[in-house]
């Protein structure tokens, strides 16, 4: 028999109340189970039982602990004599190189890469690869605003509708902010229609009424709703720069990345080849 138990932990769970506090240092480093040369200490089991006053639900939990414990190290052993180690070996070290690689890699691009991309540059690159973005929906931009019936303040609100720019936008979703059941004033961004049609009425406003410049008031028995559409893209048409800015700018930083990387391969490499190393 090679699995030999500690009858020590146990007698520490059933006594563990009334026993003498025992030196931490002693307790961690005793030895509850071994097979063959394997050890298993109590400062492996410690943190499970640790919370557990009850000298019944240690021993238990003790038990179950060294039973598994037991079972995976004789499954490993058996594991180790079918399985190839050199094959193993290989792996290790691939992933090692791999991770090697990685932070190497990771730490020229942190030192080195331009991350600097002026807009000349992100618009040419737009305009080489507009076939990459396609839309998979309609984009809008627009101003949208959702009130309850009776409508409070409505004619400071109308004035402040009627010209949102500059201070007069800040003080619209301050307004809106307070009074509204639900907006959209931001005139600036691009919105996904799938994302934002649920604020709306299908009765009322869908995207087949929805055109640019359309500035409409829609009302049912318990809302009002005043929409004004900025623009509007659909698939079948190019997006704008500033919807995919983001996007463009990870493509352009992404293949600087490939390049940089690519130069100091060929850098370190024709070194080797001046110290005369690759033969």
């Amino acid at each position: 028999m090679y699995l030999i138990i500690s009858t020590w932990v146990l007698l520490l769970c059933s006594c563990k109340e009334t026993e003498p506090k025992k030196d931490s240092r002693d307790i961690k480093d005793q030895i509850v189970a071994t097979y063959k040369s394997n050890k298993l200490f109590y400062s492996d089991i410690e943190p499970m039982i640790s919370s557990f006053t009850s000298s019944e639900d240690s021993t238990n939990l003790v038990s179950g602990a060294i039973d598994r414990w037991t079972k995976e190290v004789i499954f490993l052993e058996e594991a180790k004599r079918v399985i190839d180690q050199n094959e193993i070996l290989d792996l290790v070290e691939d992933y090692k190189n791999s991770l090697i690689l990685d932070r190497f890699e990771n730490k020229l691009i942190n030192e080195k890469l331009d991350t600097l991309i002026s807009d000349q540059e992100l618009l040419k690159y737009y305009n080489s690869n507009k076939s990459e973005y396609k839309l998979d929906g309609p984009i809008i931009r627009m101003l949208f605003a959702k009130f309850s019936k009776p409508q409070k303040e409505q004619k400071m609100f109308e004035d402040l509708w009627s010209n949102p720019t500059n201070s007069n936008l800040l003080q619209l979703q301050k307004f809106c902010q307070n009074n509204a059941e639900t907006s959209l004033l931001k005139p600036d961004k691009w919105q996904k229609w799938n994302d934002i049609q649920n604020n709306f009425p299908d009765r009322l406003i869908s995207l087949n009424t929805l055109y640019k410049g359309m500035n409409r008031q829609f009302a049912d028995f318990k809302y009002v709703y005043y929409t004004k559409v900025i623009d509007i893209v659909l698939p079948n048409q190019d997006p704008p720069l500033s919807f995919v800015k983001e996007q463009a700018r990870e493509s352009i930083l992404h293949q600087r990345k490939i390049n940089l990387i690519n130069q100091f391969k060929i850098q370190f490499y024709e070194n080797q080849l001046k110290q005369k190393n690759i033969k």
